[in-house]
This record gives structure tokens, C-alpha cells and sequence, in this order.
């Protein structure tokens, strides 16, 4: 499925809510002082569905590996478990934690936090002409060269 088509809301009612907060509170956890949000507190299905839709078959397939007591479990338990889903699927993991961090530092809330501005980075004043190289001459001065 193209990211840029909309599931519906209904595509998460299969998807067990706990199970996906405490995933998440596990791979960003909220800061011990409480400045820092957990990523349980983002808007994830909302990300999912208008960025990367074609990840909830993949993240309903993550959901199934922990059981039932998983959202209950204290916070250094979930980590055991979900180092041990990291190490025999690497590469979903890997996939999880590429759009868990894409939706955390995509929130406003997290950009000032983090002393970032918060919204797009161009409205402040970076314009770039349709059609205008320019901007691209130190690029290529620089010549070529791959994996410096």
C-alpha cells in the first residue's frame, strides 16, 4: 500500500492499544525528571495512517511477539524483552525504531524540548527558486566522491 493512501481509523481496532503504549514507553521511555515525553504520549496511529501506512501489517506482526502481561511488566523487564525481539528480527526492529523516532521528533512539543523550532524547517525564510542550480555549486566544486 502507497503511503500517501489513508487507512481508516478501523485499521487499528486489531491492533492491541496496551500492548502498542507500552512498546513504545519501552523504546523512548519518558525522561526520569519528566521534562522529556515518552513516545506513548505521540499521536503513533495518527503518524502511522497519513505517513506510513504500509507499516501496520509489520507493526501488528511486532504487537503478537509480547504476551498479554507485557504493558504490566516494570520498565527494565519490557527492555530484556524487547532487546531479545531486537536480536532474532534485527531488521523489523530496525523498521519499528525508524518510525517510532520519526513520529517522536517530528512533534512540536519534542522539537522545543529538544531547543529545536518547531514546524517546517523552511517557512523561516530559506526560499528556494523552482528551476534555480545555484544553490547546488559548492556541491559540485566539491567533485566526486563516494563514502569519504
Amino acid at each position: 500500500m502507497d503511503n500517501q493512501e489513508k487507512l481508516p481509523p478501523e485499521a487499528f481496532d486489531d491492533v492491541p492499544r496496551r500492548h502498542l503504549s507500552a512498546l513504545l514507553d519501552t523504546i523512548v521511555p519518558a525522561s526520569e525528571d519528566g521534562t522529556m515525553l515518552s513516545a506513548q504520549e505521540m499521536d503513533f496511529p495518527s503518524y502511522l495512517l497519513s505517513q506510513a501506512a504500509d507499516f501496520l501489517a509489520d507493526l501488528k506482526r511486532i504487537l503478537v511477539h509480547f504476551d498479554d502481561d507485557f504493558p504490566d511488566l516494570p520498565l527494565a523487564e519490557r527492555v530484556a524483552l524487547v532487546q531479545t525481539f531486537a536480536e532474532s528480527d534485527a531488521q523489523m526492529f530496525n523498521a519499528l525504531v525508524f518510525r517510532v523516532y520519526d513520529c517522536y521528533y517530528q512533534d512540536d512539543r519534542v522539537r522545543t524540548l529538544i531547543g529545536a523550532r518547531p514546524g517546517p524547517p523552511f517557512p523561516g525564510g530559506h526560499v528556494i527558486i523552482p528551476g534555480d542550480l545555484s544553490s547546488l555549486e559548492t556541491v559540485k566544486t566539491r567533485g566526486k566522491g563516494y563514502r569519504r
